[in-house]
């Protein structure tokens, strides 16, 4: 199992946002789409493997799961109407964690929450991280990114154990670091296989 948790520092917390003004009026919920896009979408389909956890402003996590996952395109206006549903299916049952689609799932929690759930081996993705060349990883393993902004101290506090890798000496998008991240472990996953031509 492969997870990514990506946190929006100022996503909203509400379906009362335009999905033509993603970045605006829903706190750079664009980013948050990009990256699910490249967590679950292959070129002709889904990957069943991997979670999504994207923890919003510390307050809201939606939980995406690749093996019951539906309706889900490559492109950022209708996940972000996804995302906009399993917001309002919150507003109606606040208490609880609610299945808005399938495999969309929203409920009240932090980033330490999600932290503790995960049973995957955690690696944080930062610059200044150790290089991810060369590193063998679990199969199940869970990496935590930020969005268009840094790490908070608070945040930073709860990483101190995790291993930090980089994926370069320049600062990335964060759904291109899920790409990448993809593609590295791929590349590992496939490497012992016999190739047919």
């Amino acid at each position: 199992m492969r997870s990514f948790i990506v946190l929006g520092h100022r996503a909203a917390l509400t379906p009362d946002f335009s999905l033509n003004d993603l970045p605006g009026s829903a706190g750079r919920l664009d980013i948050l789409c990009r990256c699910v896009t490249a967590a679950f979408c292959l070129s002709h389909g889904i990957r069943r493997d991997v979670t999504v956890y994207l923890v919003l402003q510390n307050q809201l996590v939606i939980r995406l799961e690749g093996a019951r996952l539906k309706h889900l395109n490559p492109d950022e206006r209708s996940t972000g109407a996804l995302l906009q549903k399993a917001l309002k299916a919150h507003q109606e049952h606040p208490e609880s964690e609610i299945e808005s689609t399938p495999g969309i799932f929203i409920s009240r929690g932090t980033l330490s929450d999600v932290l503790a759930r995960v049973r995957e081996r955690v690696y944080v993705l930062h610059e200044a991280g150790r290089p991810i060349n060369g590193i063998v990883f679990p199969q199940d393993v869970a990496f935590v990114l930020s969005d268009h902004l840094d790490f908070q101290p608070d945040e930073e506090a709860l990483f101190k154990d995790d291993a930090r890798l980089s994926l370069g000496p320049l600062s990335l998008h964060a759904d291109h670091c899920v790409a990448i991240v993809h593609n590295h472990l791929d590349r590992a996953q496939f490497a012992n296989r016999t190739l047919l031509v």
